[in-house]
């Protein structure tokens, strides 16, 4: 697996809880505009030039918003909620291809249309839902002025920076770039030490490279080859408990030098993986040291792991354990193969992460 992309955030598929028919059913019901969303009758014909300037305005404040915004399309300004007009179309690419010559950085545009039904109506009414945000941590910027046939002065101009306040898209003054660019520097530490802590998984799990290969291809029938056998034998290293507790807590250093900037929740989440690797990696060590070789399920003397086992239940699905301990039954006996078992809980481990980078795109 890669390393977390150090400055963006999860991918538009990651928001697409932001355009569901539940996102808008909860905020058409809300009587007031906010930092996070506002109401629009129409967006327009995006052909149209001031149609276009007026959307790129909304768009670049609330892509300034540490989460993003939404517009709800088909509510007036009196929070009436009138639907679509006939021939609105409320669509990703058309708004996409309309404001993004006025954005100076990488934005994410979702965009949905929903039929709702109101108390006490027999016919449904279409409503658009939008959804902006910045994909990378940096502030985005207008990219060249909104001008606007007939206005005195552009709405905004290239290389200012819009905030929201209130229900009002504005230019942002001194204070405000200060706060936001305080902001940004440290959500660039968080990132940096999320990308830390998945480096440091990721370099634990290589230490278990000869381990995990002899577990995917091996049935519990075969584990006394390993003894046997010196190409099988030498997949099992040279590493010593020493060595590896010694390579274990230079990756716990590395982690703890970033932990100011790591959430407590992924922080525990990560603990729990280290260990659980750590668990199964010591155990192969004291076997190949013992000259004996058993699945890494159990303990030297052939009984269930159950401390492992209940590692694993804190990381996977009771499903996913109980595949994992039944194992794969063939002829040769039961196979238990490691890889999916340690795929599966970096899996739980990069959700986290992915939750964590949601907040800071």
């Amino acid at each position: 697996m890669n390393t977390v992309p150090s400055q963006a955030g999860p991918s538009a598929t990651g928001y697409q809880g932001r355009v569901s028919r539940q996102a808008l059913e909860q905020l058409v019901h809300v009587r007031g505009e906010g930092d996070e969303w506002d109401f629009k009758r129409t967006l327009g014909d995006l052909a149209d030039n001031a149609a276009r300037v007026n959307l790129a305005k909304d768009a670049l404040a609330f892509c300034n918003l540490p989460t993003g915004g939404t517009l709800v399309v088909g509510v007036d300004s009196d929070y009436m909620r009138t639907g679509l007009n006939a021939g609105d179309h409320i669509d990703t690419t058309a708004i996409r291809k309309a404001i993004e010559k006025y954005i100076d950085g990488d934005f994410i545009v979702l965009a949905a249309e929903h039929l709702l039904v109101e108390d006490g109506e027999r016919e449904s009414k279409r409503y658009g839902i939008v959804y902006l945000a910045r994909r990378s941590i940096q502030p985005v910027l207008a990219a060249q002025d909104g001008h606007i046939a007939n206005s005195k002065s552009p709405l905004f101009r290239s290389g200012d920076i819009l905030i929201r306040r209130g229900a009002a898209s504005i230019r942002a003054n001194s204070g405000d770039v200060r706060r936001l660019l305080t902001s940004t520097v440290v959500q660039e530490e968080k990132v940096r030490a999320v990308n830390e802590l998945w480096a440091s998984v990721l370099d634990q799990r290589r230490l278990l490279s000869g381990i995990e290969f002899l577990y995917d291809i091996l049935a519990d029938s075969e584990y006394k080859l390993v003894i046997t056998r010196p190409e099988l034998s030498a997949a099992r290293g040279h590493i010593t408990p020493g060595d590896l507790a010694s390579k274990i807590d230079e990756l716990q250093l590395r982690v703890s030098v970033v932990r100011p900037h790591i959430p407590n929740g992924l922080y525990q989440q990560y603990r729990l993986c280290a260990a659980f690797l750590g668990r199964i990696q010591l155990k192969a060590i004291r076997q190949r040291d013992a000259g004996i070789f058993v699945s890494w399920t159990d303990s030297d003397d052939e009984s269930p792991d159950l401390i492992l086992r209940q590692m694993a239940s804190q990381l996977l699905s009771n499903d996913e354990v109980d595949a994992v301990w039944n194992g794969q039954v063939s002829g040769i006996g039961t196979r238990r193969p490691l890889r999916p078992a340690i795929d599966a809980t970096e899996r739980g481990l990069l959700e986290v992460i992915e939750g964590v980078l949601s907040g800071l795109a």
